[in-house]
């Protein structure tokens, strides 16, 4: 989403123009297309926060007087009678263990929220629908209210920021495990550059416990992520055995691996990565998130650009079809040494329209008018 923001940012005054070929490029860069990955597919696309965060109507809801098994409003949070009357009922039905809980207490309620499920890249709001968060208790309450305040200027699936998540890193490993696994969405979610800082401020037992629970695959990528940042022996020892295999045999979270990898070995593991890039049996998806995993590296690391650069360089060598991204994932760098292989690149006549567009972008350069 990252890529594909910066895209519409930059390239807006040239939409009308290469409406065409932006469709394309979009296709090649986007982040299920190309960046593929755990943390794209498994963590919801809105978080928790997200969703009351951008709410137009927001009520503690329990059971009607009449059905135990539909929802009412008790009390609205926020909008007004007007609005909730104004959108769709209250589509949830209450489950056995909701049931439960409003008969040992009845005072109990569920937050629920109404608003947008989803926003284009212009922040606008494209489907709207009710959302259950979660049943109410003091911690949650505390948590709703603080978020209320602190977050009322953070915008629906915009992460790259560094209080956001400072807020929710407070909540890992959270007594309350539905506060934990909101924090593990958000860590998951957020740019890799927010996350770095939060090295070493988590127990490694706390972190290899959550990584080893099957049932909490869903939250494997933000495990992994933070496991990277440790700087024990255990954590370093089970990175570099998590990174070995998944460098070997692809699969899921291969982006989260390469990472962790390179924080724990530095230059060997870009060196290996090169290595795996090289391989023509490798999958193309699984070349894609090393390709990321290398530019995220050395855009949060500069001493590691060169070695990064050189492996690179190799790559791109006949590899065209990642052009794209490395060109995109090194914009930031200044010029590199990989200009020189994109402008050859960008003037071959085989080269695809798309990522001749996209090429030229990042190099600067204007597009043909011809």
């Amino acid at each position: 989403m990252a890529v594909q923001n910066w895209i519409i940012k930059i390239v807006c005054p040239m939409l009308r123009k290469h409406l065409a070929i932006l469709i394309c490029i979009l296709g090649l860069v986007a982040p299920r297309a190309s960046y593929a990955c755990v943390v794209c597919t498994d963590l919801p696309d809105a978080s928790i926060a997200d969703h009351i965060l951008s709410a137009e109507v927001i009520v503690l809801a329990g059971p009607t007087t009449e059905n135990p098994f539909r929802f009412t409003a008790r009390k609205i949070l926020k909008g007004s009678p007007e609005r909730l009357s104004a959108v769709p009922e209250i589509p949830f039905l209450i489950d056995s263990v909701t049931r439960r809980a409003f008969r040992a207490d009845p005072t109990r309620t569920v937050l629920l929220t109404y608003g947008p499920t989803y926003r284009d890249n212009a922040g606008r709001g494209l489907s709207r629908a009710w959302q259950r968060i979660f049943i109410m208790n003091p911690d949650r309450t505390a948590f709703f209210e603080k978020l209320q305040t602190t977050g009322r200027l953070w915008a629906y699936g915009e992460r790259d920021s560094a209080e956001r998540v400072l807020f929710f890193a407070e909540y890992l490993w959270h007594p309350d495990q539905a506060l934990h696994n909101m924090a593990l969405v958000e860590i998951g979610l957020a740019p890799y550059a927010r996350v770095r800082p939060l090295g070493g401020r988590y127990s490694t037992e706390q972190i290899v416990s959550e990584l080893n629970d099957l049932n909490r695959f869903a939250y494997r990528s933000a495990a992994i992520r933070l496991l990277g940042l440790q700087t024990d022996p255990h954590a370093r020892s089970v990175v570099r055995s998590g990174f070995a295999k998944s460098l070997k045999s692809g699969g899921f979270n291969g982006y989260e691996w390469a990472l962790a990898g390179i924080e724990a070995e530095n230059t060997s593991a870009i060196r290996a990565i090169g290595l795996a890039l090289q391989n023509p049996q490798r999958a193309s998806e699984d070349k894609k998130l090393l390709i990321r995993a290398l530019t995220e590296a050395g855009s949060t690391q500069p001493r590691l650009r060169p070695e990064a650069l050189r492996t690179l360089s190799e790559t791109l060598t006949g590899n065209s079809d990642l052009a794209v991204q490395i060109a995109v994932g090194t914009r930031d760098w200044g010029r590199t040494v990989l200009h020189q292989q994109f402008e050859a690149l960008a003037a071959e006549e085989e080269t695809d329209p798309a990522t001749q567009f996209m090429i030229n972008f990042v190099l600067g350069t204007e597009l043909s008018t011809e």
